[in-house]
């Protein structure tokens, strides 16, 4: 008999503008249904916008290729439905992909606090230093009441890596519980990519929700100082998450010197980003905070090197070719890095698209992260 997981999430599949959770679970389920019986609970939304889905399908069971799912309108989110459908089909484990969400961990936490149901919370970076710098009161305020409830010592919380497990003990004390399993990231596909390159011009993208967190105006800001002797096209990809913040890179966009090309093509789906990525060369993207950053894989999986931040788990990437790491304290270095990928022929770029593949293959490919995943469900049962 596979063990009965209940995952809560705001956004789920078909919804794609919401990001990087969405893929998480989408991944973690496709490498896993063999051995678990997953039930999902989420939103009839995407970001902002309803999902195109019939009245019929709302708030009830419905049964997928891989998993079970109910789409809640809001109408129906809340503590009193929550016992109905979930306590009727008797979870062994419940799931909770995020941590300031009020419908979709705390009620749902509510609900099973006091019985013998193992809890896994995902912080999903949300208690990076970048992150919590984000609205800040409401975030204080929800964790208040988080630590009133003691939910933090009735959860066992899924670290993606080193230093979220840190970020998680720093909040919450050394005596909770931790397990590190990285993100599930989708297979790399088995594709040969040949991304012809001119020399002193190059393609980079921004892909990601467009909000503070994410830094698309201080990537506009380097774009700004690139020297004139290097074209550059930069697309930027996602959903306008905050609309103030898109205006005034809207303002900086009209500033940029003739030489900085940029178009937004808005939010892709998921399943059409190969073919956007196919005429990119490299992923700029100065995060905040990332706990994962399933953009820097999906960008290695298009043969593409990234220029980040150091606010990742993703470091030391010079040293494999796979781009660079900078402090967002060190703007030149994120302007040399720009200016060094432009003024690369098609042949130096290929050994650097050639690196990003391999390790993405060998990454998405390893056994011992799949191993780590499913221990987060299968250990003894936490009260």
């Amino acid at each position: 008999m596979k063990k009965k997981v209940l995952i809560c999430i705001d956004w789920f599949l078909p919804a794609y503008k919401a990001g990087g959770p969405i893929q998480s679970i989408a991944n973690l389920v496709n490498h896993t249904k063999n051995d678990f019986d997953y039930h999902i609970a989420t939103s009839n939304a995407d970001l902002y916008e309803s999902l195109d889905l019939p009245e019929t399908s709302l708030n009830i069971w419905m049964t997928k290729a891989d998993y079970k799912i109910i789409y809640l309108n809001p109408e129906h989110q809340n503590r009193s439905f929550y016992k109905k459908i979930f306590l009727a089909e008797n979870f062994e484990v419940v799931y909770f992909n995020s941590l300031f969400s009020k419908n979709f961990t705390l009620l749902p936490l509510l609900v099973f606090r006091n019985m013998p149901i193992r809890k896994v919370l995902a912080p999903r970076g949300m208690l990076g230093q970048g992150a919590l710098a984000i609205k800040p009161l409401k975030k204080k305020l929800f964790l208040k009441v988080f630590n009133m409830f003691n939910f933090h010592k009735k959860v066992i919380w899924h670290a993606t890596a080193e230093s979220e497990a840190l970020e998680v003990h720093k909040h919450f004390g050394k005596q909770v519980k931790v397990l590190l399993a990285p993100n599930l990231s989708a297979k790399t596909k088995e594709k040969t990519f040949s991304k012809p390159k001119a020399i002193n011009s190059v393609n980079l993208f921004f892909l990601s929700r467009i909000a503070v967190k994410k830094n698309l105006l201080t990537a506009l800001s380097y774009l700004a100082e690139v020297d004139k002797k290097y074209h550059v096209n930069f697309t930027i990809i996602g959903p306008i998450d905050e609309p103030d913040y898109w205006a005034n890179c809207q303002s900086k966009i009209a500033q940029l010197p003739k030489h900085i090309k940029v178009s937004y093509v808005g939010a892709i789906p998921h399943f059409k980003l190969d073919e956007i990525l196919n005429t990119k060369h490299v992923l700029l993207l100065p995060t905040q905070h990332e706990n994962f950053g399933h953009v820097i894989m999906e960008a290695w999986q298009s043969a593409c090197p990234v220029i980040i931040s150091d606010q990742t788990p993703w470091r030391s990437l010079l040293n494999q070719y796979l781009g660079f790491d900078i402090p967002l304290s060190k703007k030149d270095e994120f302007i040399k890095a720009i200016e060094k990928f432009a003024a690369m022929d098609t042949n130096e770029f290929q050994s650097w698209s050639e690196a990003t593949v391999k390790f993405a293959k060998a990454f998405t490919e390893n056994p011992k992260l799949i191993e780590q995943n499913k221990a987060l469900f299968l250990n003894t049962i936490n009260n």
